[in-house]
């Protein structure tokens, strides 16, 4: 009888440890176009893709949403939010956008200019392969480009990353092969692998003080640079 009540007691407890474990659940709806998770504990809202097709044209993304009587603050560009939309050509984001998550802008190929939000702080694998990308406003308050986050970017022609930057991840712009000018802010301390990798059009380029390390291939078939400045010796680039 004892180790039955003990037995109880501990199938009890690992079922309560499950139940307080699960994830918050969303609600998915759409409202004036655009779809959302709205995640009533935090009244917080991500956008997502939507379930009936893909965005086209102009998208513009409030700052809040209201659904029910409650209002929601759009905090989150979700993973795959606009995976592959061909036709989209541009997009407002609001200062009330925390998080730009990976895949979000994957292969929009119409969308020609993008200006992230003040309120962001790291830039993921966001946009990957928007090959009609011309300008990119990356804010003061981003610490880190991540990794493939502007890979593919075949059209883009100059970048300039502010003081904040701590970090440039590999592959960050590789494949940009318009990239003629890139200003690297004084805060960067790490310049990834493959960060700049097949830029064929860039000419000049300068290190900062700040860069302690340059990851292998770096500017690796930047076959127009003709100049680079660095400091002292870095890493291998």
């Amino acid at each position: 009888m004892k180790n039955y009540l003990q037995n109880s007691l501990r199938a009890l407890f690992v079922c309560a440890c499950v139940f307080f474990s699960l994830p918050i659940l969303a609600e998915q709806v759409e409202i004036d176009g655009i779809a959302y998770n709205l995640v009533s504990k935090a009244q917080e809202a991500t956008v997502v893709a939507r379930a009936d097709g893909k965005y086209t044209g102009s998208v513009e993304i409030p700052a809040s949403v209201v659904h029910e009587g409650v209002t929601y603050a759009v905090t989150t560009i979700g993973k795959k939010a606009f995976y592959e939309c061909k036709d989209m050509t541009s997009v407002a984001m609001p200062n009330s956008i925390l998080t730009i998550e990976n895949n979000a802008f994957y292969g929009c190929r119409a969308l020609t200019s993008v200006s992230v939000p003040n309120s962001v702080t790291s830039i993921g694998y966001a946009f990957y392969g928007c090959t009609s990308l011309t300008s990119i406003t990356i804010p003061d308050s981003v610490t880190s480009i991540g990794k493939d986050a502007f890979s593919g970017c075949s059209s883009l022609t100059s970048v300039t990353i502010p003081d904040g930057v701590t970090s440039i991840g590999d592959s960050a712009f590789s494949g940009c092969s318009s990239l003629t000018s890139v200003t690297i802010g004084d805060g960067v301390t790490s310049i990834g692998s493959y960060a700049f990798y097949g830029c064929s059009s860039l000419t000049s380029v300068t290190i900062p003080d700040s860069v302690t390390s340059i990851g292998y291939d770096a500017f690796s078939y930047c076959t127009s640079l003709r100049t680079v400045t660095i400091p002292k010796e870095k890493g291998d680039v």
